[in-house]
């Protein structure tokens, strides 16, 4: 998908514009030299002029042709797409528009992404990767908490999260029959977190078993109950996708009697819930959403100014909480 020539100018024109090269209340050059400049007919450079104008770069003074506005250039014009959460918006210095995910589902609905300076991406699964791709190169995007080729990101290192606990449970308990629960959600960041535990396992030479998760509680007691023997200083490694899961895990070792770092080790993601819910304290991996925003707007803002390696992606850690399983 190309952008319109008429938007390829207005993004050019308003550089200029942002740069100085057009400083404010000049005249802007004749018709014919920018034509001429951008090997487009009258149309299309007029469409580029009105887009200016309805944004306030432009200004029309009657009998006098068409000036920079001498106010001066507003905030860039950035897309949201799949909405923010208030913890995450800790201030920007862009004009912010939030696009439901839902908005494109239908191709023809993407070239409204045009409209905007820059694009960021929440949390895009899948099914968004087609519209990230033929955006491409076109327009300044980053993605915030997931990771696709060739597109700029700030992400949460979810992969190399798993593997390192992985690891290292693995190396200290060689003999340990090892289990990951897996969530029946489609979800990028899930994937991530199973490759980074399927990397490790692979590394150490050591099998798994995968349990399919169900939805419902008590499905996921059964579950538990059927597929994971508990014998007396036998330990079994649990690694859990999701903080989903934690409520069944709970239950199911209170029931079984186990006591934690002898005869089981758990973890999980996200959760940051304490000994007054669980009875424990659950190792765990916790991520800053504000953060990860706050890093997603800046390097868009670097894009922006073309300061910045677009390609270059960033992986946060998140902050390990050891606890007693």
């Amino acid at each position: 998908m190309r952008q319109q020539p008429f938007r390829e100018i207005a993004r050019e024109l308003t550089r200029r514009v942002r740069e100085g090269i057009y400083a404010p209340d000049s005249a802007l050059p004749p018709r014919l030299e920018l034509m001429r400049e951008f090997g487009v007919a009258r149309a299309t450079l007029d469409r580029a002029i009105r887009e200016l104008m309805s944004d306030g770069v432009l200004i029309g003074r009657h009998g006098s042709g068409t000036y920079v506005n001498g106010s001066g250039v507003g905030r860039r014009r950035v897309a949201v797409i799949g909405g923010i959460n208030p913890e995450e918006d800790m201030g920007t210095p862009f004009d912010l528009t939030v696009i439901p995910v839902s908005e494109l589902k239908v191709k023809s609905a993407w070239k409204r992404l045009f409209d905007f300076d820059g694009l960021l991406w929440m949390r895009p699964e899948a099914e968004l990767l087609p519209v990230i791709d033929a955006v491409g190169g076109q327009l300044p995007q980053v993605l915030v908490n997931r990771v696709h080729p060739g597109t700029a990101y700030v992400s949460t290192d979810h992969r190399g999260a798993y593997h390192a606990i992985t690891k290292e449970r693995l190396a200290l308990y060689p003999a340990a029959k090892v289990f990951f629960l897996r969530s029946s959600l489609n979800s990028l960041a899930l994937d991530y977190r199973f490759d980074g535990f399927v990397d490790a396992c692979r590394e150490q030479g050591r099998f798994y078993e995968l349990l399919h998760m169900p939805t419902e509680f008590e499905a996921k007691l059964a579950l538990l109950h059927e597929r994971i023997p508990v014998a007396p200083g036998e330990m079994r490694i649990l690694v859990a996708d999701a903080r989903a899961h934690t409520g069944a895990v709970m239950r199911f070792a209170a029931e079984r009697a186990a006591c934690w770092k002898r005869e089981l080790l758990y973890s999980d993601f996200d959760n940051d819930y304490g000994r007054d819910v669980w009875g424990v304290e659950v190792t765990s991996f916790l991520q800053e959403p504000s953060r990860l925003f706050r890093e997603a707007a800046a390097k868009l803002g670097r894009m922006l100014e073309g300061g910045d390696d677009g390609e270059e992606g960033v992986l946060i850690a998140p902050e390990r909480r050891d606890g007693d399983t």
